[in-house]
């Protein structure tokens, strides 16, 4: 079973390739079942009673979907992506692809290992290589350490603001 799919630019579309690789001799991406956003693919795909349309533009993978319980009855059938089930799957795969990004740099990060380094090493890992994510991917957790570093700092402040309160000191102002 083929299905097509349109990925929201080249990093998405590589990842894709990272997790769901092509078979030696084919190009489709072959979906498993087992892992989160295949089991995402699977249940947003839909039939049709006529022939679908390829999605126009680039970043468009085919997908081969497995043979399960959830699949069997679509089998030569006409199956397809709507344009908001493309979206939320791209939001999906957004999501994974974050997860494993942060999950990658705290590990990394943990060992000792610099920014930049942990970045080259995600990129040639995940085989990013049909674009050029490094910049993005730092912006990421760049933005990522600032969040984490405002809030570090409310909690110190509420805290400091909590001692504060708690302590009577009017006797040192006599």
């Amino acid at each position: 079973m083929t299905v097509f799919f349109k990925a929201e630019n080249a990093m998405l579309t590589d990842y894709l390739r990272y997790l769901f690789p092509p078979a030696e001799n084919d190009d489709a991406c072959m979906v498993k079942s087992a892992h989160d956003f295949g089991a995402l693919l699977i249940s947003h795909v839909r039939e049709s009673e006529r022939p679908v349309k390829i999605p126009d533009g680039d970043y468009v993978l085919e997908l081969k979907l497995p043979m399960n319980d959830a699949t069997q009855n679509l089998s030569n059938k006409f199956i397809y992506y709507s344009e908001g089930d493309m979206k939320r799957l791209n939001y999906g795969l957004m999501a994974i692809f974050d997860i494993d990004l942060k999950a990658f740099y705290l590990k990394a990060e943990g060992k000792g290992f610099s920014k930049k380094d942990i970045i080259e090493a995600f990129i040639a890992s995940r085989e990013l290589a049909g674009c050029d994510p490094y910049d993005a991917l730092h912006k990421r957790i760049y933005r990522s350490e600032q969040a984490k570093m405002k809030a570090v700092s409310k909690k110190l402040l509420r805290k400091v603001y909590y001692m504060f309160e708690s302590l009577d000191i009017d006797y040192l102002k006599k």
